[in-house]
C-alpha cells in the first residue's frame, strides 16, 4: 500500500488512505512524525501574543517583533525589548483585535484597529500622523495598503481600501499628484478579511468574494476587479503565498473549503478532508485561522478554532502543496511566525543555555537551530512563549482503512512498514469486522520487531493502526494477507 496521506473524508476501503492520525504529517516522500515543538530558551511574552512577525530590511538584515494587547516587543537575542511608542499611551488592541506587520523598505509597519498606524526603522514605534486606523496592512510594489479602515473623512469602514502615495507611508491624503487613493469594495457583503500581495498585484479576500488590484497609474491608480466565484476567507492570517514574485499562488482557507489561486480563479483543494475540517470549525471564531508556511519542507500549517474550545486555536490539518497529501497536527496556540534564526556556536551557546544539560533534549542534529540564516516556523503556546516546530518527533500515530470485502476471509499475518526513517519505537494495533459498515473489533497490540509486526487473525476486513515514538518517515506499507476462506 502506498499512502496516499489524511483522508477521513473518502470511501475507506481505497488502498493507502489514512481514516485518522495524531501529530502525522506529509512529506515529499510519504507521511512522517509530526516535529515537536522545541523551546528556544527565549523569555515568554509578559501576556497573550495577538501577533508577529520577522520582517527583512533592504540591507537583509531581519527583525522579529510580538504584540501584545498594550504593547509591542522586539526580539533581542532570548528577551523582548518594549518598542511601543512613547507618545500616544498605551495600544488598546481589542480583545478580539490582531497587531499585523509589513515592511516598506527600512521601515516596519504594525497596526491593529483600535490605533494608528505604526511605524519604526530601528528602534520604538511611533504613529504615523494622518494616517487611518486599520485591520490589516499590506505592502505592494510602491504603495502600502491598508485595509477595513477608521479615520476622520469616512468613518468606521469595513469595506474599505487605501493605498499610500507612491513610496511615502506617511502620505495618506488622496490626490492624483501623489497616487494616494481610497475606496470601497460593494459588489459583494461584508469586510475585508484580508489583502495580499500578488505579485506586483493585490488581492482582497472577503468571506465569501474574491478581488484583484492592478496598479493602472492616475488617475485611476488601482483597478480593482471582483473574481469570479464565490471563495473567498476570514483572516489574514488565513492566507499564504507559495509561490514566486514572478510566479504568484495563493493557497488559503475559505468559509467552506481550502483553495488555490494562481491568477486565474480560485480552486477547492479539500475534498479529502473537508467535511471533517468544517465539522469542527466554530465559525464564530472563523476570523482566527492561522496558517504556518513552512518553505523548508513545503508545508503548510492549518490552525484554526474548534467547537470544543470557547474561541481557542486547538486544531490543525497541514497540507503539502508538492505532494498534495495532507496530515494532521492538533496543538492549541495563541500565534504563529515564520522567522530566521541566527544560528547557535560554541560562542553563544552560553547566551541561551547555561549548561549542556539545559539543551533541549529532543533537539535534532539537522535542525535548522544550528544553521545561521535559516526560516523556521514557529509557534506561540498558551504560556506565551515562542517555540520552534522542529524538534524530534514525540508520540504519533495514523490508522489506514479497510482492507478486504463483506465475501471472503482473510488471514492477516505479517505488517512490514517500509520505513525511511526508523522509529524509537513503534505499536500496531489490528481492529477487524466482518461487515463493512459494522463496528470494529479490537485486536491485540503487537510490538515492532525486525521492522515489522507479526501476528494471525482471520476476518473479512482488517484495520491497522500504527502508535510510534521518535522520528519516522515512510512511503508504503507491505501486509500478507491470504484468502482464509469465503461464503
Amino acid at each position: 500500500m502506498k499512502l496516499i496521506g489524511y483522508a477521513p473524508d473518502i470511501d475507506p476501503t481505497i488502498e493507502g488512505v489514512i481514516t485518522s492520525c495524531t501529530s502525522t504529517v506529509p512529506s515529499e516522500r510519504g507521511m512522517e512524525g509530526a516535529p515537536s515543538a522545541q523551546d528556544l530558551g527565549i523569555a515568554a511574552l509578559a501576556s497573550t501574543c495577538y501577533g508577529a512577525a520577522t520582517t527583512k530590511k533592504l540591507d537583509a538584515s531581519s527583525r522579529t517583533f510580538a504584540g501584545a494587547q498594550t504593547k509591542l516587543y522586539e526580539l533581542s537575542t532570548t528577551t523582548w525589548t518594549d518598542q511601543s511608542r512613547t507618545v500616544g499611551g498605551a495600544y488598546a488592541v481589542a480583545s478580539d483585535g490582531f497587531w499585523r506587520f509589513a515592511q516598506f523598505g527600512d521601515t516596519t509597519l504594525a497596526v491593529n484597529k483600535a490605533d494608528t498606524l505604526q511605524a519604526s526603522s530601528s528602534t520604538t514605534f511611533a504613529n504615523v500622523t494622518g494616517a487611518p486606523k486599520a485591520d490589516i496592512v499590506e505592502t505592494v510594489s510602491n504603495f502600502v495598503f491598508l485595509c477595513n479602515t477608521n479615520e476622520a473623512t469616512y468613518g468606521d469602514s469595513p469595506n474599505r481600501w487605501w493605498c499610500s502615495a507612491i513610496r511615502d507611508h506617511t502620505d495618506w491624503t488622496p490626490a492624483i499628484s501623489t497616487q494616494c487613493a481610497t475606496n470601497t469594495l460593494v459588489s459583494s457583503p461584508g469586510r475585508i478579511f484580508a489583502c495580499k500581495r500578488f505579485g506586483d498585484q493585490a488581492v482582497f479576500y472577503k468571506e465569501r468574494a474574491m478581488y484583484i488590484g492592478t496598479y493602472v497609474g492616475a488617475p485611476l491608480i488601482w483597478d480593482v476587479q471582483q473574481v469570479p466565484g464565490d471563495a473567498g476567507c476570514s483572516s489574514q492570517e488565513a492566507v499564504v503565498n507559495v509561490g514566486t514574485a514572478d510566479n504568484p499562488v495563493h493557497i488559503f482557507m475559505g468559509a467552506d473549503d481550502f483553495w488555490r489561486f494562481d491568477g486565474a480563479r480560485p480552486i477547492p483543494l479539500g475534498g479529502p478532508l473537508k467535511k471533517t475540517v468544517y465539522a469542527e470549525l466554530n465559525g464564530t471564531y472563523a476570523y482566527k485561522i492561522k496558517t504556518l508556511h513552512d518553505r523548508i519542507n513545503s508545508r503548510i500549517y492549518f490552525f484554526y478554532p474548534s467547537n470544543a474550545g470557547a474561541g481557542a486555536i486547538d486544531k490543525c490539518v497541514v497540507y503539502h502543496y508538492r505532494t498534495n497529501l495532507w496530515g494532521r497536527d492538533d496543538r492549541t496556540i495563541e500565534a504563529v511566525l515564520e522567522f530566521l534564526t541566527g544560528g547557535v556556536t560554541y560562542d553563544t551557546l552560553d547566551t541561551f543555555y547555561a549548561t549542556y544539560n539545559a539543551l533541549p533534549s529532543t533537539l535534532s542534529y539537522d535542525s535548522p537551530f544550528w544553521t545561521s540564516g535559516s526560516n523556521r516556523t514557529g509557534i506561540f503556546d498558551t504560556l506565551h512563549t515562542l517555540n520552534s516546530l522542529d524538534g524530534i518527533a514525540s508520540n504519533t500515530s495514523f490508522t489506514l482503512g479497510d482492507y478486504g470485502n463483506d465475501t471472503d476471509y482473510f488471514l492477516l499475518s505479517r505488517v512490514k512498514p517500509i520505513f525511511l526513517t526508523k522509529p524509537t519505537s513503534a505499536n500496531m494495533i489490528n481492529f477487524y469486522k466482518d461487515n463493512e459498515g459494522d463496528s470494529l473489533t479490537t485486536d491485540t497490540t503487537t510490538a515492532m520487531g525486525s521492522s515489522r509486526f507479526d501476528l494471525l487473525r482471520s476476518a473479512r476486513w482488517h484495520r491497522l493502526q500504527f502508535d510510534f515514538v521518535g522520528d519516522w518517515e515512510m512511503s508504503t506499507i507491505n501486509a500478507e494477507y491470504q484468502e482464509d476462506g469465503g461464503e
